[in-house]
């Protein structure tokens, strides 16, 4: 007399399969549409914060050429401020 089981009946094994495969789907579509959803938010943010959108179309220029950006040539400038110092006591 044979044992019950899967290798008699195949309906559990492909309906595992399936379900698997959904899952599988729905991970991939899911990764896709959170890729997406930060792509768009961090571009929004890019042009609704000043000075951002400008930054962000240099490294894309220089990406694309292949140079790397260089460092503002401004010097310094000296505060007239004390300097401040600390002790560590309490």
């Amino acid at each position: 007399m044979p044992l019950p089981g899967p290798a008699q009946d195949p309906e559990p094994v492909r309906r595992r399969e399936r379900g698997l495969r959904r899952v599988g789907a729905t991970t991939r579509l899911t990764a896709i549409a959170a890729t997406g959803a930060a792509l768009l938010l961090g571009t929004g943010y890019a042009h609704a914060l000043p000075g951002i959108s400008a930054l962000a179309s240099r490294a894309v220029e220089h990406s694309d050429t292949g140079e790397h950006p260089q460092p503002s040539t401004g010097a310094p400038v000296p505060t007239t401020q004390p300097a401040q110092t600390t002790t560590g006591a309490s």
